[in-house]
């Protein structure tokens, strides 16, 4: 379908008072596009009739329509591919949300700190994987998203930068919650740790989704493929995480 119809499909989704009436007539658009045209068609929305947070409150919704859709097999990877890199990297960021669920979950079932020794020591480990990621989104910001700027796609980076800036303040929150949690009452603590925790467990979740289900492979398809090797030399350029898996540099500088 052209991209004119998926924004009109993208409309309806958002305007839609029973979503459930639609579904048949999503499923049956998606299974004719790819990511490229869902990103440039909801990038088109911006301006017209829809707004960029409108945009992007669409995107929680429509990921639940279309999630069997995207999960498609992507084709294998270089390891040292800047794609192959960032993925490896979410897989290590969404096992430590995992953890981060399960402290969330342990402290809400328990009455005070001396029954969370274990749970907090683990929460400063955490939080602080959370915050060293952050030189994983300079990479996308500067290399990634720059260079999809660079061929007309604006929109989605524009989304996922402005989800960067959220999850980065809840995330130094976390880390200073991690660091003096008995700082405060038990119950002040649960408290915090569910409204900060709670929220980076789900948005950064559903952040990672967005990436490896359609911005990768929208960047996959948009990208020159001899652009590749010149990003991951600013990959190296601007660095890793400390848990990212081995990484060779394949320049001197």
């Amino acid at each position: 379908m052209a991209r004119s119809g998926l924004k009109e499909l993208l409309k309806k989704v958002k305007t839609a008072e029973d979503i459930e009436r639609i579904k048949p007539d999503i499923k049956k658009v998606l299974r004719k596009i790819n990511a490229a045209d869902l990103a440039i068609a909801e990038q088109e929305l911006i301006g017209e009739e829809t707004t960029l947070e409108e945009v992007r409150k669409l995107c929680g919704p429509h990921l639940e329509l279309i999630r069997e859709e995207l999960m498609r097999d992507e084709r294998k990877l270089d390891p040292l591919h800047p794609l192959r890199i960032l993925k490896d990297e979410h897989e290590i960021i969404l096992r430590n949300l995992d953890k981060l669920s399960g402290i969330i979950e342990r402290a809400n079932a328990v009455k005070n700190f001396s029954d969370l020794s274990g749970e907090l020591e683990e929460l400063k480990d955490v939080a602080r994987v959370l915050v060293e990621a952050e030189i994983h989104h300079k990479r996308e910001e500067d290399v990634l998203f720059h260079e999809l700027e660079r061929e007309g796609v604006s929109g989605p980076p524009m989304v996922m930068r402005m989800e960067h800036a959220e999850l980065r303040s809840r995330k130094h929150a976390l880390k200073e919650l991690a660091s003096d949690p008995m700082g405060r009452s038990y119950d002040d603590f649960v408290s915090r740790l569910n409204e900060v925790g709670g929220h980076i467990v789900q948005s950064l979740n559903d952040h990672i989704f967005k990436e490896n289900n359609i911005l990768y492979p929208m960047a996959l398809q948009i990208i020159p493929e001899e652009m590749w090797r010149e990003m991951k030399v600013e990959f190296d350029r601007i660095g890793y995480c400390c848990f990212t898996p081995t990484v060779k540099p394949e320049h001197d500088d």
